[in-house]
């Protein structure tokens, strides 16, 4: 493994959760996917930058037409995304997960017409068993593990804990998805945000904090990739009226100027998508 290595050009990978409208009533609505998500996605064919869907099973049935091509890697991201615990794939039963990854399979084929092979649990919350269902499910990756995240419930009830997991991609224990050993899946690590420590490399950091220290946090990204995790939520602007919480409208904007600087600064810099990187393999 390159463990801590620091690639001061690391390849680009732009990754988005294709989700829910991330509200705090919790009515599922898709403004993000219906509103953001084309222009978005228009923004990187413009580049020619090839690009992740991680697509929510609840979700599949209203994608915008003509969304993907030959540049997208169709990815699964579990049948629903409501907020909060009642998400998280490490608190299900193992019948449950199975359950939601077969749903979510089925409803991602029958919308896409391509049986995903790529996975990303909500709020990175897979677990050993979730590798072992996905293996049994056909997967050939994950992607879920965000090295150095730590959550708590209530400040003392584990939720996650991806602490000392590797930052560029391995073959998982099959008793520890953080450590690296024998599984078949191949774990693509999320971009840990060097200064943002728990959070991820995304794209709501970039819209909150300007392109100028997302490129910062990008080329100080260790491991060989730089995954900007972006969700469909982010990519539309919300306003006081509308049922989110503040770092949410901090976090969203409708306007693509910033990300088109981000993208131009790494112009000279190779782009890829999880499939490509699947192509590849492990580092180590």
């Amino acid at each position: 493994m390159d463990g801590g290595l620091v690639h001061k050009n690391p390849e680009i990978c732009i990754s988005i959760d294709v989700e829910r409208d991330y509200r705090i009533d919790g009515v599922l609505s898709v403004r993000g996917i219906q509103e953001g998500l084309p222009s978005f996605v228009d923004l990187l064919r413009s580049h020619d930058i090839p690009f992740d869907l991680f697509i929510s099973g609840e979700t599949a049935d209203v994608l915008p037409a003509g969304l993907h091509d030959q540049l997208t890697t169709i990815g699964c991201h579990g049948m629903r995304h409501p907020p909060g615990p009642r998400s998280y794939m490490n608190r299900m039963t193992m019948a449950a997960v199975r359950r939601n990854v077969t749903e979510a399979t089925e409803c991602i084929r029958r919308a896409i017409g391509l049986t995903p092979v790529h996975f990303r649990a909500p709020n990175f919350s897979a677990d050993c068993r979730t590798i072992s269902v996905l293996q049994e499910a056909g997967y050939q990756v994950d992607s879920s593990v965000l090295p150095g995240r730590h959550v708590k419930r209530w400040r003392f009830i584990p939720l996650l804990d991806h602490r000392g997991a590797p930052v560029s991609p391995y073959h998982p224990d099959p008793r520890r998805l953080s450590r690296p050993g024998t599984s078949r899946l191949l774990e693509v690590p999320l971009s840990p945000n060097m200064l943002l420590p728990g959070g991820p490399l995304g794209l709501g950091f970039l819209n909150a904090r300007g392109p100028d220290e997302a490129i910062r946090a990008a080329a100080a990204t260790p491991g060989r990739y730089a995954i900007l995790l972006a969700h469909s939520w982010e990519m539309v602007d919300w306003h006081s009226r509308d049922p989110v919480a503040t770092w949410v409208r901090t976090a969203s904007s409708g306007r693509l100027q910033s990300v088109e600087r981000f993208l131009d600064h790494f112009s000279g810099s190779a782009f890829v998508n999880t499939d490509g990187i699947l192509a590849r393999g492990a580092i180590g």
